[in-house]
């Protein structure tokens, strides 16, 4: 793992967590990097579709309101995080161009999402912007963590560079996944806007993500692949299936008490430095 996953540099200045430099090579990756899978990989390509304007959403979100934080802190936190969701965006770009280069082309998905987020920003108020980003980001990192516990999983990326993209993604969403939710709860955001947003995210994610796996297998044909179909409904919905198993925690969300790190982050981040030799 360590030979793809080689920051060109690294940087914090007093932040909770570093701002790592990628520049991951991406040429002739297998398209089919979960278990040699058409519909498997499909969801996880679908996924990356959006993070490019995805991240830029989460960006935009956070600077525009961050000039109300007065914690020194938080201040270099949300910081560090616009570096680390910038260095996402850049680098599933490129994967998202090696993908084209295979012949599934997502641009016009990632075209659809920019005009969403222009739009967003134009339109949606700061403060629920930066609650739809705090809960986007319990989404991931959800995710991340279910990443760092399911060895299956892992096993199953048999490309090594989208390996260490998704692990090194997984491990950056769990070092900063409280900063949002305090950005947010710091400037005076409150539960039933928090709920609210939750719920359009949770509404929404689904929909979104299957259109992009349709658009991605279609382009493939291999969007009537049955076998493969009936193998990511166990997989991911079976029992005990990857996204069966974190129902409970993407809910914990409507908790009042809830904060991010409620459960502290280090045993995953344990996990992730392991896996990428760190």
């Amino acid at each position: 793992m360590t030979a793809y996953f080689q920051p060109k540099s690294q940087h914090q200045v007093g932040s909770s967590f570093p701002v790592r430099r990628m520049d991951f090579d991406f040429g002739n990756i297998n398209k089919y990097f979960i278990e040699n899978d058409p519909v498997c990989s499909a969801l996880w390509t679908a996924f990356q579709a959006y993070f490019p304007e995805g991240e830029q959403f989460f960006v935009d979100s956070v600077r525009d309101i961050r000039a109300q934080v007065t914690d020194s802190q938080l201040q270099k936190d949300v910081a560090a995080f616009i570096g680390q969701e910038a260095m996402h965006a850049k680098e599933h770009y490129a994967a998202n161009e090696a993908f084209k280069a295979l012949g599934i082309d997502v641009s016009g998905l990632d075209n659809a999402t920019r005009k969403v987020r222009l739009t967003g920003n134009r339109i949606l108020p700061k403060r629920f912007r930066v609650a739809l980003t705090a809960a986007a980001e319990h989404f991931t990192g959800v995710i991340s963590e279910q990443i760092a516990n399911r060895e299956d999983f892992k096993v199953s990326i048999v490309d090594d560079r989208v390996k260490s993209l998704i692990l090194w993604h997984a491990m950056e969403e769990t070092e900063h996944r409280a900063v949002v939710f305090d950005l947010y709860t710091h400037t005076g955001g409150g539960y039933t806007l928090r709920a609210i947003a939750m719920t359009v995210v949770a509404l929404g994610i689904s929909p979104v993500v299957f259109m992009a796996m349709v658009s991605c297998l279609r382009q493939d044909k291999q969007l009537l692949n049955v076998t493969s179909w009936k193998k990511f409904i166990r997989n991911y919905w079976g029992r005990n299936g990857f996204f069966t198993e974190i129902i409970p925690d993407l809910l914990s969300y409507y908790k009042p008490s809830f904060h991010p790190n409620s459960r502290s982050p280090e045993h995953v981040l344990r996990i992730f430095r392991n896996d990428l030799g760190i």
